[in-house]
């Protein structure tokens, strides 16, 4: 039977096997025939004069009841006609070179990265998209099926099962938008691919494949294309489907973004001046001159700068700000208008403290000492940092999350629950800094701070002190944020620190610690690791002076670092590096999840989040012990998200999202670097594109409209011969 399927898809028809319903037209001439009865002609007087009428209107009779058959055959052909959706196109359809006349699964990709946000007119590239996917929609057969995907970070797919209703699909392609992330073409094709051969089993009518790409040709999406695994997924697509990419992309085209905002203080402190840097790109081929930079804190605008961004090139915009309340801020850098509104903004989180508030546990009286004063030295009024200084019996006497960062001066050992409390403590934020020295008892270290990766703490394994020596540090050129400022100010005397002992540790195979200064030797002397939200710094050598080798007469001190002008600076740089992870969690890139945990709370908690677009949903929450932790994931925009805390709690937390600025940068692919397999439907380079309307005419509402008239004509027809006949 495929001669006879391949014999209907020739015919001029969208349903052809419907034309199999004009077989009823034969029905009315069967009965017509069926009503000649035989009779037998019996003569009389009576009869002759009748008959002889008879044979005068028989001629017309005959004509009248064949104009009424006639009428019915029609009806009946002309509704299989119609059944079977009479198409008719003087062109060919879109760049279609398998097109047939059955029906078409037409799977519309739209590029959703933000670089389709662009205007260059009164309408963005995304809209120029929409409308033309709308049209193709608009200009399609009955019984056309339609999916829709956005390629974005990770593609979305709003219809995966086709739809059959245009309007339906209409009503989805009106409430997709922008998403403020890049796009993945790999994934994308993989996702368009799986779609494909599902419906080709679910909906075996759909015959005729086409995929149309609605981008604008960005680098950074279609470079994909030219990979092992881009060429290989469009292969495979390209044999299921014509594939037609609709350019709506333009070229040479200019666009100034704010790709970075940076921070002096890693947390600020009430009246302090704190330094908030902007670095801004330009991303196009012309100079931009007088670009306005503002500030807004809380929404307020309260700073302004002006810069000149040559072509290509990148500057920073510097502002000084001092908060005079503590809590929960927001500020919002903001670029003046351009054709680019999405990277035109970069926001940051910041938690204003009273002071940051650390806690130094010493060993032995005395111990911590010199790390107090190089953390507060008391030269400034408020003071920045509040120390307290407590032996170890204050880690389990007091709640240590109200401290900002821990520092642990030279304590010798540490039993469970005190080692399970600075577990518990580092997971949720906090900055732990273990100073090591003479006391310390490496094996006790290990078991209480070291063990399985999920519960590890230290960042590296304790293992023995290297014994007396004259050793010097390597900052590793200075390629960690914590000795990156001694770069290039040798009078600091971070090199020149004499070192005689240090512990000497075993770097671990699966862990994410770094190493930010080591000694001559090689050894690591300070390693940081994060601990989810929180941290642990190590630092191998002796920081007070009490730290001695009372082996030798006289006792050698393991160093002279405490005494050295270089600890300080250091000491302030560890503190500012362990207590990076709190504002680090609450400042977000696109796509990243927004995490977070309160203590001691009822798990019926109720979390709501505030998104940028001013929706509102709420959050998942579960518990984990002691404590309920929630966790949101559809950082889809950029901008403010609020959490919001209800009764008991009744706090809010602000979460900055920002976009990955590489989007930013509208260079486009080379047409010949595409792929034979894409077809360019068309380069809508004009703010009015359109389609040339290229999709056969249907015809079946005319033919329809047509049998109406007709039954009119049969049923007048019939009631005029009635009445004659009577």
């Amino acid at each position: 039977m495929g001669w006879f399927s391949a014999f209907f898809q020739t015919l001029p028809f969208a349903n052809s096997a419907m034309l199999l319903w004009g077989l009823a037209a034969s029905v009315p001439i069967l009965i017509h025939l069926w009503s000649k009865r035989r009779y037998q002609r019996v003569t009389w007087a009576a009869m002759e004069f009748l008959m002889a009428a008879v044979r005068k209107n028989s001629r017309r009779i005959r004509i009248e009841q064949l104009i009424l058959l006639l009428l019915r055959v029609s009806i009946l052909i002309l509704l299989a006609v119609a059944l079977a959706d009479p198409i008719w196109s003087m062109f060919a359809p879109l760049t279609s070179p398998r097109s047939t006349l059955a029906s078409t699964h037409h799977v519309l990709v739209l590029d959703a990265s933000y670089s389709m946000a662009y205007r260059s007119s009164e309408r963005s590239r995304f809209e120029v998209a929409r409308q033309l996917a709308a049209q193709i929609v608009n200009d399609s057969r009955q019984g056309d099926g339609f999916s829709l995907i956005l390629m974005a970070e990770p593609p979305v797919t709003v219809i995966g099962d086709p739809a059959f209703s245009p309007s339906d699909a209409l009503a989805e392609l009106q409430r997709v938008s922008v998403r403020h992330t890049g796009a993945n073409l790999v994934m994308t094709l993989g996702e368009v691919n799986t779609m494909l051969q599902r419906a080709s089993v679910r909906h075996e009518r759909l015959q005729d494949r086409k995929v149309y790409f609605f981008t604008d040709l960005g680098r950074n999406t279609w470079d994909e294309v030219s990979g092992d695994q881009g060429r290989r997924r469009l292969s495979d697509l390209a044999e299921q489907a014509s594939l037609v990419l609709i350019d709506v992309g333009q070229s040479d085209v200019q666009n100034l973004a704010i790709t970075g905002l940076e921070i002096s203080e890693p947390l600020v402190t009430v009246g302090h001046p704190v330094r908030i840097e902007a670095e801004i790109e330009n991303f196009g081929s012309r100079d931009q001159q007088d670009a306005k930079i503002a500030l807004y804190v809380e929404g307020q605008q309260v700073l302004t700068e002006t810069v000149d961004v040559p072509a290509f090139e990148r500057t920073t915009a510097a502002f000084v700000h001092r908060f005079q309340m503590p809590g929960e801020h927001r500020i919002e850098l903001r670029l003046q208008d351009g054709p680019l509104d999405v990277d035109n903004h970069r926001w940051a989180s910041v938690p204003v403290r009273e002071a940051i508030r650390v806690l130094c546990v010493e060993g032995r009286p005395g111990e911590a000492r010199h790390v107090a004063l190089a953390l507060e030295p008391g030269l400034t009024k408020p003071q920045r940092v509040q120390v307290l200084t407590h032996f170890e019996n204050v880690l389990l006497e007091q709640d240590l999350l109200e401290f900002d960062a821990i520092f642990l001066c030279n304590l010798a050992r540490l039993g469970r629950d005190e080692a399970e409390v600075l577990r518990d403590y580092a997971r949720h934020g906090g900055g732990l800094v273990v100073l090591l020295g003479d006391q310390v008892q490496a094996d006790n270290y290990n078991a209480m701070l070291g063990g399985a990766a999920d519960r590890r703490v230290l960042p590296a394994e304790l293992d023995s002190v290297v014994g007396e020596g004259d050793y010097r540090f390597d900052p590793l050129d200075y390629q960690h944020p914590i000795v990156r400022p001694f770069q290039g100010h040798v009078r600091a005397g971070l090199l020149t620190a004499p070192v005689w002992r240090y512990f000497r540790v075993r770097m671990l195979e699966d862990t994410s610690a770094r190493t930010a200064l080591a000694y001559d030797t090689g050894d690591a002397a300070i390693i940081e690791q994060r601990v989810e939200t929180g941290c642990c710094i190590l630092v191998t050598a002796a920081t007070s002076p009490l730290s001695v080798d009372r082996s030798t007469t006289p006792p050698t001190p393991w160093s002279a670092l405490s005494t050295w002008p270089s600890f300080p600076p250091l000491m302030q740089e560890v503190l500012a590096h362990a207590v990076r992870g709190r504002v680090e969690s609450r400042n977000r890139q696109v796509g990243e999840a927004l995490e977070g945990s309160m203590r001691e709370t009822a798990s019926d908690l109720n979390v709501t989040v505030e998104r940028p677009d001013q929706g509102t949903q709420r959050v998942v929450v579960q518990a984990d012990g002691n404590d309920i932790r929630w966790g949101y994931s559809e950082t889809d925009r950029n901008g403010i998200y609020t959490i919001r805390y209800d009764a008991p709690v009744n706090r809010e937390e602000f979460f900055a999202v920002n976009v990955d600025t590489r989007e930013s940068d509208l260079q486009r692919i080379d047409l010949e670097q595409l792929p034979s397999q894409l077809h360019i439907g068309m380069q809508a380079d004009e703010p009015d594109a359109v389609f040339a309307t290229h999709q056969p005419t249907q015809y079946f509402r005319h033919v329809l409209a047509f049998l109406l008239v007709l039954l009119l004509v049969e049923s007048s027809w019939a009631w005029y011969l009635g009445n004659a006949s009577a």
